[in-house]
């Protein structure tokens, strides 16, 4: 009976154990993770017709300080423009959102950050774009902000080239949107809690 009732109280400690010891590997695994659910990206395009003005404020990123992978991703059809008809002309006809309704940055920093240590840091991703279904290597510069020891702010600025991407305009439009298109980003990250 002792051996029976000993047994059980070691068995309920080891499961407590392994318990804590799963919740600490969890919490361990977002440790250096931090995140962003409501980024900035825009961008322009100017031509002498006209220029194109889109907006969103619902891109997701994650940032991993210690793997130095950044992660981000947006749907197309959050993006949102002044004119109403260039925005479904951007959806149906360009982008084809209903097929590829995603577009997302896989990357690495490839500079060594001290993320514990405050300042604006200047970086180089790399890694890959995934826009209209298509991925594309690339290599863009941007500012991480480090304050109180944690990344609070990341930006960049870079030109995406249409056809990269396998974005077709129609030659009768042409003249109305330019081939490369400027784009900036602009993340506000807090720390990933699970």
């Amino acid at each position: 009976m002792k051996i029976k009732s000993s047994f059980r109280l070691f068995s309920a400690v080891l499961l407590l154990t392994a318990s804590t010891f799963c919740v600490k590997a969890q919490d361990d695994k977002y440790a250096d993770t931090y995140a962003c659910q409501k980024g900035m990206v825009h961008f322009f395009s100017a031509t002498a017709m006209e220029n194109i003005d889109a907006t969103t404020n619902s891109a997701v990123c994650v940032l991993n300080t210690k793997t130095k992978k950044v992660f981000c991703k947006l749907k197309q059809t959050s993006f949102t423009f002044k004119d109403k008809l260039m925005q479904e002309h951007f959806n149906e006809n360009y982008m084809e959102s209903d097929k590829f309704p995603v577009a997302q940055l896989d990357m690495v920093i490839v500079e060594d950050i001290d993320f514990t240590k405050d300042g604006v840091y200047d970086v180089t991703l790399k890694g890959t774009i995934e826009m209209h279904g298509v991925k594309k290597e690339r290599e863009i510069k941007g500012k991480i902000t480090v304050k109180n020891g944690q990344p609070v702010n990341a930006t960049a600025v870079f030109m995406v080239k249409l056809a990269d991407h396998g974005i077709k305009i129609p030659s009768i439009v042409g003249a109305n949107i330019a081939e490369d298109v400027k784009t900036d980003v602009d993340f506000t990250f807090e720390k990933f809690h699970k």
